[in-house]
């Protein structure tokens, strides 16, 4: 009889794009059509104390800032002609710009009222709708505008800003038409570039994403936004050094850059660069002492590079600044069930549990725990709920698997096996060698054979699975299969330096031969 294989875990991991979309793109800014909201300027200049003179002032006090000077001689033009459109655009893009904008909608509405083709206003209209969040009414503005101008390059920013607006009602398919039509008119604008990426990445067109972040960086090389979009993209087509690369660009132009280290750590996490990946989430860190998923990466890193102690540090910073965070606390479990520290992990696996009441990868590897800790009656409750919640989470097939053939449940166990294969979970050679085991032990030396067969094929270097061979031989009386499969299965505990199953395979060895285990080689 051979040992049971170690039970799996699954593998933490935090959550990454929910921090790491790129950051809602910069609106248009407005100068250009500003420009055509002032009134013309006449041969002579008109009296200091005209409407037209008085827009003028103000105008030129919200080019410096001076907004509430120009907010004052705006309302003091409005004062002498109530129906002096410019005025009451001018004031709306004013209030805007000092964050008030209900009172910026009014004054663009009221332009709209004395003159409905004012396209200026339309344009205004729609940022301040934006701003407060009432998509469907900017689009419907920007389209207004749209209607109402010529259709050349200086109108790719008015499309750009219906493309924002589009993709923050989710007409995705609307958002992008509206994109490309701005780098339609414009082939140098960066910025709908990153757009339309944007828009085509959330509507899963990964390779179109990365086409237009790519142009976007070409136009605008130091565009730290574009570099860290073409790494998210990047990162999503499972183009890992590609991702690195452009995040590392994106470094260069602006460390402190929102998640930028962050994601570069995830990156590098995923081209198995353990080691630069702590660096970077190190980094992290330190710029962001209150960022727990990057301290919970960290201490996911970290027990990947075998650091134990410093991954619970990090953990446990973790849970600090975000006590609802249930992935750290499941990192945290992992890292102490690596000390030996049962007890204290099963405590922090049902904290997640606690915390996220279906977290299938919790239970499991409080299962694990469980029946470290020789429970095996909870253990197996624990890995069915981890079922229940995943019916496609093969590693606690798996592990119930296992725990039901040393519970002496061969039945129970052969299915749990054959589920776990059928989902296709990694390290299947361990599955098929405890279904090998179950199998054996049923009577079933058909199937059992098959089984270890097939670890055989998958991993010809899985000493447990030659054992169990040679053993099912032995017990058939194949006595020089049998040889042939536990010497083999010498050969590879010798190498490994495993020194119980060298003498277990002596032993058996000997029992077959006949001979002295001293003589075995």
């Amino acid at each position: 009889m051979i040992e049971k294989a170690p039970i799996q875990l699954s593998v933490f991991s935090i959550a990454l794009l929910g921090s790491t979309l790129p950051l809602a793109l910069p609106l248009t800014d407005t100068a250009l059509l500003a420009q055509n909201a002032r009134p013309p300027v006449p041969a002579t200049r008109p009296p200091a104390d005209s409407v037209a003179a008085v827009v003028e002032r103000a105008n030129a006090r919200r080019e410096q800032n001076r907004l509430t000077e120009a907010a004052r001689l705006y309302r003091q033009a409005i004062a002498i002609d109530a129906n002096f459109v410019p005025a009451h655009y001018g004031l709306g893009v004013t209030l805007r710009q000092q964050g008030d904008l209900d009172g910026a909608i009014a004054a663009h509405r009221r332009a709209l009222q004395i003159d409905r083709s004012y396209t200026p206003a339309y344009y205004g209209l729609g940022i301040a709708l934006y701003k407060k969040g009432n998509m469907s009414a900017a689009a419907d503005a920007y389209k207004k505008a749209i209607e109402l101008s010529k259709e050349e390059s200086s109108l790719a920013p008015t499309y750009y800003n219906l493309g924002l607006a589009e993709e923050g009602r989710g007409d995705l398919k609307a958002a992008v038409a509206a994109f490309q039509k701005a780098v339609a008119l414009d082939r140098s604008y960066a910025t709908a570039y990153s757009g339309l990426g944007s828009a085509l990445r959330r509507q899963g067109d990964t390779k179109g994403a990365v086409e237009a972040f790519r142009e976007a960086v070409k136009l605008a090389p130091k565009n730290v936004v574009a570099q860290y979009s073409l790494g998210v993209a990047l990162y999503e087509q499972k183009d890992y050094a590609g991702s690195i690369a452009a995040y590392k660009r994106a470094i260069e132009l602006d460390e402190k850059f929102p998640n930028l280290l962050y994601n570069l750590g995830i990156a590098l996490v995923a081209d198995g660069k353990i080691a630069e990946a702590i660096e970077a989430y190190r980094k992290a860190t330190e710029l962001d002492r209150q960022n727990d998923n990057a301290f919970a990466a960290l201490g996911n890193a970290l027990l990947q590079d075998g650091k134990t102690a410093e991954a619970i540090t990090a953990f446990r910073r973790s849970v600090v600044i975000n006590p609802k965070s249930a992935t750290a606390y499941n990192g945290l479990g992992l890292a102490l069930r690596r000390e030996g520290r049962l007890e204290d992990a099963i405590a922090a696996y049902r904290q997640a549990i606690q915390l996220t009441p279906n977290y299938a990868a919790a239970y499991n590897n409080l299962g694990r725990a469980l029946s470290d800790l020789d429970k095996p009656t909870e253990a197996i409750a624990a890995f069915r709920k981890a079922i229940e919640f995943d019916p496609k989470n093969g590693v606690a097939y798996s592990n119930l698997g296992n725990l039901l053939r040393a519970q002496g449940n061969p039945i129970g166990a052969i299915e749990a096996l054959n589920r776990a294969i059928a989902l296709g979970k990694e390290e299947l050679w361990v599955d098929y060698t405890i279904l090998g085991l179950a199998y054996a032990e049923q009577g079933n030396m058909k199937e059992a054979q098959a089984s270890y067969s097939k670890a055989i094929e998958l991993k010809p270097d899985f000493a447990n699975a030659h054992f169990g061979l040679g053993a099912l031989y032995a017990a058939q009386g194949e006595v020089k299969l049998a040889i042939g499969s536990y010497k083999e299965a010498l050969r590879l505990y010798q190498a490994a330096n495993s020194t119980e199953w060298v003498n277990r395979t002596q032993q058996a060895l000997q029992a077959l031969q006949g001979t002295p285990q001293s003589q075995q080689q």
